[in-house]
């Protein structure tokens, strides 16, 4: 019988904990790589994954002192499934947007952190190619590895519910955003590709529409950067509508999945 890793609510907590600390050291060594004159395209890039290494190796090595297997599937899903996902991920999108343009943006805390993370990307995206990178292609294999191939997977083997599994990891995966607007897109978001993940048990599933996700954020923002308001706050887009069609897109997909699955 093979001896599977798992990990419970608070391993899970302990290591997302451990993952925060991890990228306040980060500031640390991004300083040094300044200091030695390294190009800043290459710093972004190198500060974001640093952490997720060591966790990684952390994680890798205990697995192995346990012979712990860490069962990470890389099988990829019908043409037809993918359609149906996409489908899905773009209403879920378009959920999230709404949802998220809720909390507010304005005051002496929100909206000073608000002013910051959006200096922070006008910055960034200065250097295109690192950042688009990083946010499409890194940040989507480094954290679906973590929180869904990782502690998702690790919860659903040591036998945690599965809502209660998805939702707890999806909360931390918005955590560690550290802002309420991401935290907000992180559980729902995230409870969105850990429910596929429970179904189709790959993890490239799950890479797949968080790179959707991300590039889908990059054009928008990328596109309306000037535009400060949320698009859901303009008065010409039927709001309820939209959001109807979504929410039957999704209960359909749903269904349609969880027979598949039950069929298989």
């Amino acid at each position: 019988m093979k001896n599977y890793f798992k990990i419970n609510y608070i391993e899970s907590i302990l290591l997302i904990l451990g993952f925060i600390a991890l990228n306040f050291f980060n500031i640390i060594f991004r300083k040094l790589l300044i200091s030695i004159n390294l190009p800043e395209s290459m710093i972004f890039s190198i500060s974001y994954t640093l952490p997720f290494i060591f966790l990684f190796f952390f994680i890798s090595h205990q697995a192995q002192k346990k012979n712990l297997i860490i069962d990470l599937s890389t099988r990829l899903s019908s043409w037809y499934i993918y359609l149906i996902l996409f489908c899905m991920m773009f209403c879920m999108i378009i959920i999230n947007e709404y949802i998220s343009s809720l909390v507010p943006r304005d005051g002496p805390i929100l909206g000073n952190m608000y002013k910051e993370i959006e200096e922070f990307l006008k910055e960034e995206i200065k250097n295109p190619i690192p950042f688009f990178s990083t946010t499409i292609l890194l940040a989507p294999i480094c954290e679906e590895v973590l929180f869904r191939g990782i502690i998702l997977n690790g919860m659903l083997k040591n036998n945690i519910h599965p809502i209660k599994a998805i939702l707890f990891s999806s909360f931390l995966f918005g955590l560690t955003h550290m802002n309420p607007w991401q935290l907000v897109g992180g559980i729902i978001i995230g409870s969105f590709i850990g429910f596929i993940y429970f179904i189709t048990s790959s993890i490239i599933d799950c890479i797949l529409l968080h790179v959707f996700n991300n590039a889908f954020a990059i054009f928008t923002m990328f596109f309306f950067i000037k535009d400060e308001d949320p698009i859901f706050s303009k008065r010409e887009i039927n709001i309820e509508f939209i959001l109807i069609i979504a929410l039957i897109i999704i209960i359909s997909g749903s269904i349609f999945l969880f027979k598949k699955k039950k069929k298989e």
